[in-house]
């Protein structure tokens, strides 16, 4: 490398797409041996364009790791497989390859075929982002438009809330004056009711008043004597009214007979009561 190029920095981006530079390629290098940098690194110069971290060679990272039969890991710099191997990571049985020109060649052909695969789904996934961008304002959009709506609902709803509170507190009003109203009939029935049993007793009462009445007036009414009444006396200083006297003709001779025959029986009445008719004219017996 040229003392031009020895002033190149460059960056490291990791799987996490955390990004650490600007450092010299020595400082790579130390990296690489260090296991701070594994296949799955990038390097860059520019942090435009990006490099898989086993295609840089002097970061010498040409090291495969075989555990089982077709399981491989790597490529990784010696130095991290010396590692492993120390630390029991991987056991002594696992097999090592170095990789050739050729074997590299496809190997760099696979990783850039997965880079390019990783990069149509990060240019995917920026357009998910995108529709999922629109789609969430959409959605916010309307989130605010219901709010508004739910405002309106619950401001309405207030509004029916008083008034129904006010038509309840109306007609429980009401329901106090027609209670009110009904206790008074009750208590004006109440008062009806005691003047209809009074009237009743009352009528129960004439009853048998009207029927004593009947029963006495079916027996037969006894002669009952009376006291004569006198009649009343008027004085007046007036002189009474003239009459006309009506007596038998003069000389008629039925006329005196009757008088004699009425004289006799008067007189025979009063012998025989003991009646002196002398006595009761200025007479003696």
């Amino acid at each position: 490398m040229s003392d031009g190029q020895a002033k190149v920095e460059y960056y490291v981006r990791g799987a996490d797409e955390k990004v650490f530079g600007p450092v010299p390629m020595e400082t790579l290098v130390e990296w690489a041996a260090d296991s701070r940098i594994d296949p799955t690194s990038a390097v860059s110069a520019d942090q435009v364009s990006w490099k898989p971290a086993p295609l840089v060679p002097e970061l010498e990272m040409i090291w495969l790791v075989e555990t089982d039969p077709g399981v491989f890991y790597g490529p990784f710099n010696r130095h991290v497989v010396d590692g492993l191997l120390e630390s029991g990571t991987i056991t002594r049985e696992a097999r090592l390859y170095v990789l050739d020109n050729g074997r590299l060649s496809r190997l760099t052909a696979e990783i850039e075929a997965k880079t390019k695969a990783i990069s149509d789904l990060e240019a995917r996934a920026a357009e998910q982002a995108v529709t999922t961008k629109k789609t969430m304002d959409f959605m916010e959009a309307k989130l605010a438009e219901l709010a508004a709506e739910m405002e309106e609902m619950g401001k309405a709803a207030e509004t029916d809330h008083a008034a129904a509170k006010d038509d309840v507190f109306k007609t429980r009003e009401r329901a106090e004056a027609a209670e009110s109203r009904a206790m008074q009939a009750e208590a004006a029935c109440g008062a009806l009711e005691k003047k209809l049993s009074v009237a009743e007793t009352e009528i129960a009462d004439l009853k048998a008043q009207l029927a004593s009445v009947t029963k006495f007036s079916s027996v037969r009414p006894r002669t009952v004597k009376t006291d004569v009444v006198q009649p009343e006396v008027v004085i007046s200083d007036m002189p009474p009214p003239k009459s006309t006297p009506h007596f038998p003709g003069v000389g008629s001779a039925s006329g005196l007979a009757a008088l004699e025959a009425a004289a006799k029986r008067e007189l025979a009445a009063a012998k025989k009561q003991g009646i002196s008719l002398g006595g009761l004219f200025g007479g003696k017996k």
